[in-house]
């Protein structure tokens, strides 16, 4: 995880400098192009960076981040604590 400024410098150090934000589905994005072509993917959420993957191009780092979403309800909702068998 980093901070806006340790994502800045992560950029200057593997990155050509170009960077994409989006939103998908919820949740903030930032995609940084690095030096060989590839899309570093990171989730943006409270001011800090998550890498998340990196994809060959935008398109794909746009269909990956379509896939992802955050659950809506509570997990004791979806999970009522009951043994899996």
């Amino acid at each position: 995880m980093l901070d806006r400024n340790g994502f800045e410098k992560w950029v200057a150090e593997n990155g050509t400098g170009h960077v994409v934000r989006k939103h998908f589905n919820g949740i903030d994005y930032a995609f940084a192009t690095m030096n060989d072509g590839w899309i570093a993917i990171f989730e943006v959420d409270d001011g800090m960076y998550i890498p998340k993957m990196q994809a060959a191009d935008e398109a794909h780092a746009d269909s990956w981040c379509y896939m992802i979403e955050r659950p809506r309800v509570q997990f004791n909702v979806i999970w009522d604590g009951r043994r899996l068998q």
